[in-house]
């Protein structure tokens, strides 16, 4: 289960916190998927009471940012991999200097964008077809 010792989840007096959990499947062909929710019922008890959004604009936030921060380890990953010259660049650097974290930021927008536009449509398809399904049972049952 994951925890945060810095961050305990739950109702807390200064902030709410609770855990999703991202399950990812790839298949043989290489093709990706995944899912989330929430890790446990304290959680929803948490993301109920954080108004109509119920937790999703913190979710989305966190998540992008995770995706994020692990896209720039990989370029960072891939470019040392690549070019083991370029340890030396970071390794000189003193402590994050503004012209290679611009480089590493630029790497960064450029797959996430990337990434972006190979994803966002079927996203939104996904995205209106659960609408759409969450209506139509909304009037069968209603």
């Amino acid at each position: 289960m994951l925890t945060d010792p810095l961050w305990p989840k739950g109702k807390n007096p200064t902030y709410n916190a609770f855990v999703v959990e991202v399950g990812i499947r790839r298949d043989h062909k290489g093709g990706v998927r995944s899912y989330r929710r929430l890790q446990d019922a304290d959680d929803a008890s948490v993301v109920e009471d954080m108004g109509p959004s119920r937790g999703m604009e913190e979710a989305s936030f966190g998540l992008l940012t995770e995706a994020t921060r692990t896209e720039a380890m990989l370029q960072v990953l891939a470019k040392l991999s690549n070019e083991p010259e370029y340890l030396k660049e970071i390794a000189s650097a003193e402590s994050a200097p503004e012209d290679l974290i611009e480089k590493i930021s630029d790497m960064v927008r450029s797959q996430v964008t990337l990434t972006l536009d190979k994803i966002v449509e079927g996203l939104a398809r996904e995205t209106v077809e659960q609408v759409h399904h969450g209506l139509r049972h909304e009037n069968a049952t209603g």
